[in-house]
């Protein structure tokens, strides 16, 4: 073979072999961790970033939280500049330096060769609670981030190998469940520690100047890549709007704006024209916004982009001081990487979907459901839990459905739906449904997926819930004629007979035992015409309870009767193109 040739393969191993130790970091983050978030639902993510704090790897895990973590590693750089030793631990959570939200602690681990910083490992996880004045720290009437929990800048935990117990002790000093939550802190040092292992193995085998030269080379091919994608696009502005339901404090919807100018191989997202920063928790920093826009960008531009910092160099985005989605410090952002991260994501597929429509799929629901938490009466400790199993779905897109259980966007399937019998031997609920809701899905040719009902009971002495999330009044877009997904729905039912009505955002409601909530999540939005759907495809829904006989007439123009499509019935009606 020529010396080309070898270093093509050379990059190649080594690019496999980045993935494969942040995949081995995931797995080991989750099979070690204590919290059902973190050990069920899985909502993390790690990666590995250069010594200059640029992502080269990630798993697929949370989007909205994997891209974010090159932003901590720049804060730890900042502040940290000569002072990076090997043995060093820092940790993070503050949405203005380099932060998602208060709930997602980074946990932070250099590899130092010859005292240079080769590599940061980084790993960063949603925890249960981080103290504030609301247990799950989702304060839905917080109006300023003090409000909604213990706040940590970039600072060591590790010392060269020495923890900081006064740090560690300060922190869960501040936290309702300090065990789980140091636990957890534990389970992503020790992914990190195995990440740095295993990096260190790979210099056993090529040299720090040739992993750095082909790090540097998957940088750069991913950005070229990503311009090779802007240029195949025409030159323009193009222009997208989503929205919020409200804030928790006023009831008008909330604009996020985008227009999206493409130049050549250049693309800008400029979100001038995005409603100012509001009162309520709904606000997205400079992080959650940034890493949404490339999320959405990029997916414009195609699946077969790495998703690295060499891909983000191409994309610029302008975020105006003082919006919704780059607020001033200390405005509240709690909901930040569900609600707005996943508007923001939407806006940009509508402002693209002239462009880029048959890679984009129709609107997605949007998370809606509570925390819960209490004291466990089978053991009398303190508990926080989470709707996880009513996500809602995803859009339909040119040439499938829309996934079930695939929502919000800023997440896209990274959160999983727990284990029924482990989440009742965890928290004192028992699951009385959960199942496809019949006539969410939004129709198209490509129908959306469908919604979630999932309904459980509360056996805890007492039971407090916290609403937290949107779309209750803003449903998931239809594309290129589909129609718009459902809407979301959560409702109580206490043993007497009442039955409450819950809007999207409201504080802590204590529940009577026995109490049930029922949460239905929105299906996806449609893609195309849904008159234009297959018959038989139109059966099989009926037949998987997706859809009823009345919609699939109404909605599809399809005659069903027991044996199947009406066929005749079928063609007249599609004939006339009478939409009922």
């Amino acid at each position: 073979m020529n010396a080309k040739l070898d270093e093509v393969i050379e990059r190649a191993v080594i690019a496999n072999r980045l993935d494969t130790i942040t995949k081995e970091m995931g797995y080991a983050l989750e099979r070690s961790s204590r919290s059902p978030i973190f050990a069920e639902a899985c909502d993390f993510a790690c990666g590995i970033c250069n010594g200059d704090g640029d992502l080269v790897s990630q798993i697929n895990g949370i989007p909205i939280l994997a891209a974010a973590g090159t932003f901590s590693i720049k804060e730890v750089i900042r502040k940290y500049s000569g002072q990076v030793e090997e043995g060093d631990v820092f940790i993070i959570n503050d949405p203005y330096q380099g932060g998602n939200h208060l709930p997602d602690i980074g946990i932070i681990t250099p590899l130092v060769v010859e005292g240079e910083v080769l590599f940061y490992c980084v790993s960063r996880a949603h925890h249960g609670d981080i103290g504030g004045s609301v247990a799950g720290s989702y304060n839905a009437k917080a109006t300023e981030i003090f409000q909604e929990g213990l706040r940590i800048p970039p600072i060591k935990l590790v010392s060269k190998g020495q923890v900081f117990n006064e740090v560690m002790d300060l922190i869960i000093q501040n936290v309702r469940n300090p065990h789980m939550l140091q636990n957890d802190l534990w389970a992503q040092i020790g992914a990190n520690k195995i990440g740095v292992v295993r990096l260190r193995e790979l210099l056993y085998n090529y040299s720090p100047t040739r992993i750095k030269g082909a790090v540097g080379y998957l940088l750069d091919h991913a950005e070229r890549l990503t311009r090779q994608a802007i240029k195949g696009m025409p030159d323009g502005d193009y222009t997208g709007v989503e929205w919020v339901d409200d804030d928790g404090f006023q009831t008008n919807p909330i604009k996020i704006k985008v227009t999206v100018k493409i130049k050549g191989e250049e693309m800008m997202l400029d979100f001038e024209g995005t409603d100012p920063q509001v009162k309520g928790f709904v606000n997205s920093a400079l992080v959650t916004s940034t890493t949404a826009a490339w999320i959405g960008a990029l997916w414009a531009l195609g699946p077969d982009i790495p998703r690295n910092s060499g891909a983000f160099r191409a994309i610029k985005v302008l975020l105006p001081e003082g919006s919704l989605v780059n607020p001033h410090d200390p405005a509240p952002v709690t909901l930040s990487t569900l609600t707005p991260a996943s508007e923001i994501i939407s806006a940009i597929f509508q402002a693209l979907d002239s462009v880029a429509g048959e890679r984009l799929p129709a609107g997605f629901g949007r998370y809606c459901g509570p925390s819960f938490y209490g004291i466990d009466p089978r053991n009398q400790e303190f508990y926080v839990g989470f709707a996880f199993c009513a996500l809602g779905s995803g859009g339909g897109i040119a040439g499938r459905d829309g996934y079930p259980y695939m929502a919000p966007l800023s997440n896209y399937g990274g959160v999983r739906a727990p284990n029924i019998e482990a989440n009742e031997i965890q928290y004192p609920h028992l699951t009385l449904c959960h199942e496809i809701e019949i006539d969410s899905a939004g129709a198209g040719m490509w129908r959306g997926g469908p919604g979630i009902r999932y309904s459980i009971q509360f056996n805890g002495e007492p039971t407090n819930i916290v609403m937290f999330g949107d779309g209750m009044k803003v449903p998931p877009f239809g594309t290129a004629s589909g129609q718009a997904g459902s809407l979301n729905r959560v409702e109580l039912a206490t043993l007497d007979g009442e039955k409450i009505s819950l809007t999207s955002k409201e504080s802590a409601r204590l529940l009577p035992k026995g109490t049930v909530l029922t949460v239905v999540s929105s299906g996806g939005g449609g893609w195309g015409d849904p008159w234009l759907r297959a018959p038989e495809s139109v059966w099989q829904d009926f037949l998987n309870g997706v859809i009823s006989a009345s919609k699939a007439k109404q909605d599809y123009g399809v005659v069903l009767f027991k044996e199947g499509v009406d066929w005749a019935a079928t063609a007249e009606l599609r004939s006339v193109g009478y939409r009922m």
